[in-house]
């Protein structure tokens, strides 16, 4: 089992507005969770894409600006562009990484049918990160506040 850097445990009293990321092998889930401060109590809003099959085996840039498309589509779609403040974002990366802090992720090989060149052996972070920014700028999305998260 690799490393996830999840260091504790939340106490349930949390409260903010985050988004959510979870890239599998079918579908690209983009989630608003609004953690309301009572025990556990949270309202998720979300939005699932279809990834392309011609996206598995395209390139980094396609697969990366697929990605922030999708996020961007989502924020128009929920109003969330004009938010005030930076919305920190989650981002469940489904494949096997190697993971040296809670905001890095080294791609050790692709599972789930993907063959994408550029993204092996290479950090997702800085990549999603990079297509965020081009793709989508000035969107309320805290680039800093990315982490990382893995499933088997």
């Amino acid at each position: 089992m690799n490393v996830t850097w999840v260091m504790g445990f939340p106490t349930g009293n949390e409260n903010g507005k985050f988004l959510a990321l979870d890239m599998g092998g079918t579908n690209l889930r983009v989630c608003e969770v609004v953690l309301t401060g009572g025990r556990g109590k949270y309202d998720i809003v979300q939005d699932k894409y279809k990834m392309p099959e011609d996206l598995k085996t395209g390139s980094a840039e396609h697969l990366w600006g697929f990605t922030a498309d999708c996020i961007g589509a989502f924020l128009e779609e929920r109003h969330l562009r004009q938010y005030p403040e930076k919305i920190p974002m989650a981002f469940t990366f489904s494949y096997p990484v190697t993971q040296r802090t809670i905001k890095n992720g080294i791609l050790q090989r692709w599972t789930k049918d993907f063959n994408i060149d550029g993204v092996e052996g290479q950090d997702v972070v800085p990549q999603l990160e990079a297509a965020l920014a081009q793709r989508v700028g000035g969107l309320p999305v805290s680039a800093e506040m990315t982490w990382l998260t893995l499933r088997s």
